[in-house]
């Protein structure tokens, strides 16, 4: 027979079985995001900027920017270890490109996002954007995955941030698969009235000295912001200023 163990001295607690976990105070849970109130404000502070605001106007649907992507975004941030000084426009962009990747099936509709992070010469600096995107996923340890718990959570941090209210419409939710469909009797036109033919929509210009210009040469991530008329092409939206002659 196994003999019994040896009972406790008086006034001493037998510890919890190794199979128990037991929290403290000040011990978080695994996988709870805890952000602290500069790194909130420094997003929000973020999502005021004037260019970041007129591409979530562009944005009517919520498509590419729903508070949910917004959420992964912060999420992204925290995981990488940015400080609030790298809370800045083009990470944003990164980001939020990374959770379009993630998250979204159409391909097309992310691609909107390139001009307004990289101004007019997009079209040459896409592939420097693409290793920037690379290089924070990594910057992660590659956790892009975030849960709509998580995302949640996140919101929950500033309930009533405007930010959280950008919903998108029940009809633009979904998969949608090309496969399936008729080539000789392709999908009508589209049914949302909202994001169908949205309205031409600028970046503000910002004056530039010809020493700023020398500067944007040498770092394409402090090149500013032109104007931008955007308009529907090939299923989303590319500035004029890009065509092809």
């Amino acid at each position: 027979m196994k003999p019994l163990p040896s009972p406790a001295p008086p006034g001493s607690k037998r510890p919890p079985p190794s199979s128990t976990r037991t929290w403290g105070a000040t011990r978080q849970p695994p996988n709870i995001l805890h952000l602290h109130r500069q790194e909130r404000e420094a997003f929000f502070t973020l999502l005021d900027d004037n260019v970041v605001q007129e591409f979530l106007s562009m944005d009517v649907c919520c498509r590419i920017s729903d508070k949910y992507l917004l959420a992964m975004v912060l999420t992204y941030f925290k995981r990488a270890g940015l400080s609030t000084s790298e809370y800045t426009r083009i990470n944003l962009f990164t980001a939020l490109y990374l959770a379009n990747d993630m998250e979204e099936d159409e391909e097309e509709h992310k691609y909107q996002i390139f001009p307004w992070a990289l101004g007019r010469r997009w079209r040459r600096l896409f592939p420097w954007f693409l290793r920037r995107r690379d290089r924070l996923w990594a910057r992660m340890n590659y956790r892009a995955v975030v849960s709509r718990h998580c995302c949640e959570e996140v919101m929950a941090t500033e309930p009533l941030h405007w930010a959280w209210s950008r919903e998108r419409p029940p009809h633009h939710s979904g998969a949608t698969r090309p496969y399936g469909r008729d080539p000789q009797n392709p999908p009508g036109p589209p049914t949302c009235l909202r994001c169908a033919c949205p309205p031409a929509c600028t970046l503000p210009a910002a004056a530039r000295t010809h020493h700023e210009e020398e500067e944007e040469e040498d770092d394409p991530a402090a090149w500013t912001q032109d104007v931008f008329i955007l308009r529907r092409r090939s299923g989303f939206l590319l500035p004029d200023c890009a065509k092809t002659h």
